[in-house]
């Protein structure tokens, strides 16, 4: 975990017994989460911000089911401890007002889904190994991953169960990914979406972005992360955690 983040208490949600059998927590799963859209199954934000929050929200409409099956266990010090597939009507539990698209967020028709795409949701839940201590994780975490667009899916998830993350990752989801719209552009659906919440914004942004933060409402650098290619050293990629502007209680 960064040493700029407060450490947090595993919640009684991961711990108490017999919760693999109770239904879904999603208000417990969502509330001070990190999301992290266009994700793939990058570990970097759980590896950073783990311990500082405990549940991390992955969103990708380009993981086949069967690669997040394979890949699940895989994350190191870690075992899998309990997983499932999760139904829509267990993440989405009220209705809600949506944001609309706009004609300049992009035309979603461009956005490149692979042919035998078929939504579907999976929870896990993750124990640290017993030759791990503190210093290298959380006790537990939890993972939900859902394969869905990034912006439509912070809506549904977040305004219906009423709940704001702790923190939003953005890392290599612009370019050439094949996005409809641009997550860094804070003009834009994803952005929008994100502080618009009534139900509250993040206090920080983790994104490769560059030198200067992508949305505005996070000036504050708090930590930089230097990823190193291979044993030469050689760098090749920046990653920053910023912080919020008290004053920035809701997009301008």
């Amino acid at each position: 975990m960064l040493p700029e983040l407060s450490r947090q208490p595993t919640p009684y949600w991961l711990t108490r017994p017999n919760f693999a059998h109770d239904p879904l927590p999603i208000a417990d799963l969502l509330r001070g989460s990190v999301f992290y859209p266009a994700s793939a199954m990058d570990g970097r934000p759980v590896k950073y911000l783990g311990g500082y929050s405990h549940s991390f929200v992955y969103v990708d409409c380009n993981v086949p089911q069967e690669s997040l099956r394979t890949g699940l266990d895989t994350f190191k010090g870690y075992r899998l401890f309990y997983s499932r597939l999760v139904a829509k009507e267990e993440l989405c539990c009220h209705s809600f007002k949506p944001l609309r698209p706009e004609p300049t967020d992009g035309n979603l028709r461009n956005l490149l889904v692979r042919q035998d795409f078929s939504p579907y949701s999976v929870w896990a839940v993750y124990e640290r190994q017993v030759e791990f201590d503190e210093s290298h994780g959380p006790e537990r975490f939890s993972l939900l991953f859902v394969a869905g667009e990034g912006a439509a899916t912070f809506q549904s998830l977040y305004y219906s169960n009423q709940c704001s993350p702790s923190a939003v990752a953005l890392i290599k989801c612009d370019a050439f990914t094949g996005n409809w719209t641009q997550f860094y552009n804070p003009r834009k659906i994803l952005a929008r979406s994100i502080m618009q919440n009534p139900y509250g914004i993040p206090d920080y942004l983790f994104c490769d972005y560059g030198l200067e933060p992508p949305w505005p409402w996070y000036p504050t650098l708090e930590h930089t992360v230097v990823s190193v290619l291979n044993y030469d050293g050689v760098t090749h990629q920046r990653i920053r955690l910023w912080g919020r502007d008290a004053r920035s209680m809701a997009a301008t």
